[in-house]
């Protein structure tokens, strides 16, 4: 016996049986205290009922932020949401064409003074590259921009973006600071080796621009806290995360359990059969258990943690699950799940449910995905994409939740 085939057995052996599809869950196997685990103790979700069989959240609202339209462009997704002021800032991924990471993408931003209505969306991030359909490149590279959240920092908000080639190499990261009254700072590398523009583009200061070079370090050093951990990690292939059963792992989201320890939590980017959650535990700053696949359903999609003002931790996404081909992309309905230990989750409710169709392209689903979340005025505050087109928020009176 190799020492993969060893390794393997000691997986089975923490993780128990894989659970047949359709059927209810087993009883969660002991705890192991080398390779703490992240566990599902709820009913599996049902795709023959309306919501997969969960109750819709009590007091949910929903409130459009962003409408997809040809002019300002038709692809939405990647969408972040915070919070600071008195004021609600949103962006998300944006492209003219129904392309997902094509040419030229960019990111749009919006503001509120109370979530329900908010501003005509603006660029945040204008486009590296021209913007045009993936197919009109020849060359197969182009540059690209994807949302990768919000820092706040001194009293300033900054949204934060990954460039890329192709949507698989990357360069690092920008930022921009954005106020109040929809103003805005000059764009900025994080980095001190960013590529040259291309013709046409405007050249961008980096790091070692005198202007940013103290603030750039600063963000730079607060990404690297654990809790500012963004959805995209490193684009270039060559660092993509596995599972210790070799799956490969992306977009993660970390949060903190009451005990100190750090939880990050991983989508499966393969289509794998087993459609669910990874988990990696680091009760040492710097180390990371290997990530291990837990009994926590997932379209796969994305999914976004945190914590209550109670210490309860949520992970909200599509927590469901499909067992062939034509379900790969069930993100529908999307879903707010609770734990009081940040390791069992107990409670689980339907945000939203029923995505309304697709009207611009129809090489996706439907659905409600790629979540974002954040606390303010005694409620949570969702954001989403539905079907990569339009963006909305959901409010959730954290009354209903019981916190």
């Amino acid at each position: 016996m190799n020492l993969l085939t060893v390794g393997v057995a000691a997986l089975v052996c923490v993780l128990g049986a894989e659970v047949p599809k359709d059927s209810p869950l087993p009883s969660p196997p002991p705890t192991n205290p080398l390779r703490p685990e992240v566990r599902w103790n709820l009913p599996w979700p049902d795709s023959s009922k309306p919501a997969a069989g969960y109750r819709v959240v009590d007091g949910v609202e929903h409130f459009e932020i962003y409408r997809a339209n040809p002019e300002q462009g038709v692809f939405s997704h990647h969408a972040h949401i915070t919070f600071h002021g008195g004021v609600f800032y949103a962006a998300w991924s944006n492209h003219v064409t129904p392309d997902e990471d094509g040419p030229g993408q960019r990111v749009l931003g919006s503001i509120s003074k109370d979530g329900r209505t908010w501003a005509p969306a603006f660029e945040l991030f204008p486009p590296l590259d021209k913007n045009e359909p993936k197919a009109n490149r020849t060359s197969g590279k182009w540059r690209l921009l994807t949302d990768n959240g919000w820092l706040t920092l001194d009293d300033t908000v900054y949204a934060i973006a990954e460039a890329s080639e192709s949507g698989k190499d990357g360069w690092g990261r920008l930022a921009r600071e954005i106020r109040p009254d929809e103003t805005m700072g000059s764009v900025f590398w994080l980095v001190d080796n960013p590529p040259e523009p291309l013709e046409g583009q405007l050249r961008i200061p980096d790091l070692t621009d005198p202007t940013f070079t103290k603030i750039a370090a600063r963000i730079s050093r607060m990404l690297s806290n654990p809790l500012q951990t963004r959805s995209i990690e490193n684009l270039h292939h060559t660092s993509w995360t596995f599972g210790l059963d070799g799956q490969n792992l992306c977009e993660p989201s970390v949060y903190r359990r009451p005990d100190g320890a750090f939880v990050k939590i991983w989508r499966d980017r393969g289509r794998s059969k087993t459609k669910r959650l990874y988990a990696s535990i680091s009760t040492t700053p710097g180390y990371w258990s290997p990530p291990l696949q837990t009994n926590i359903p997932n379209s796969p999609s994305k999914v976004a943690t945190g914590t209550f003002p109670d210490g309860r931790i949520y992970i909200i996404g599509n927590l469901v699950t499909g067992h062939n081909s034509a379900q790969y992309d069930v993100r529908d309905p999307l879903v707010l799940a609770l734990s009081s230990d940040g390791m069992n989750f107990d409670w689980a409710k339907a945000i939203r449910a029923g995505a309304p169709p697709l009207r611009f392209s129809t090489l996706r689903a439907p659905g409600f995905a790629y979540p974002s979340a954040v606390v303010a005025n005694d409620c949570l505050w969702v954001i989403y994409s539905l079907g990569k087109e339009d963006v909305a928020v959901s409010r959730i009176p954290l009354s209903a939740l019981g916190t």
